[in-house]
This record gives structure tokens, sequence and C-alpha cells, in this order.
């Protein structure tokens, strides 16, 4: 598992850092509240065609604090939309391999 100072540091990547904290609960958040036809219809690598306050809105009751608390992090809304658009990649990814 990877730190949030190893993140900092180039140790990893923004991708391997916040993948380590999707679940599947988390990923079925994302697609209750944003949809797999809008995602898979996103052309931004980001996402970032999908409204910033849909992805505020989704949380991370999936992540528990103690868990961001144990890699260095915390819980903000920025932290919460980089493992919610990582579940979300992660889905978009699994469809395209089907």
């Amino acid at each position: 598992m990877y730190t949030h100072e190893d993140y900092l540091n180039k140790v990893c990547t923004h991708r391997q850092y916040y993948a380590q904290f999707v679940t599947q609960g988390q990923k079925n958040r994302v697609l209750n509240q944003i949809g797999l036809d809008k995602l898979l219809k996103s052309e931004d690598e980001h996402l970032n065609d999908i409204p910033l306050k849909q992805w505020d809105n989704i949380g991370l009751s999936m992540v528990p604090a103690n868990l961001l608390k144990e890699h260095g992090d915390s819980y903000t809304l920025a932290v919460s939309v980089c493992i919610n658009k990582e579940a979300a990649k992660q889905i978009i990814e699994g469809q395209n391999n089907v």
C-alpha cells in the first residue's frame, strides 16, 4: 500500500495511489450517482465533462477515514473526487474489456 508521501514523491502514480481506496461499494455508488451511460459517453480522460457537483455528491461512505489517515491522508472533497473518478475509470475499463 502506498502512502500519501509516496504519491507526493512520485513513488507511485496518481491512479496507483487512489486505486488502493476503491471498493466495489464505491464503484456501486459511482454507478448509482453518475450512471454507466454517462461514464461511457465521457470524452475527457479525466472525466471533467461530468459536472464536479456530481462527483462531490457521491462522497466516500465506503472508505473509512482511518484508512486514509493510515496512509497519511485525510478526507476532503478533493480526495473523494479522486477516488470516485478512479472508481469510474475502473468501471469504464471493465466495460471496454468485455
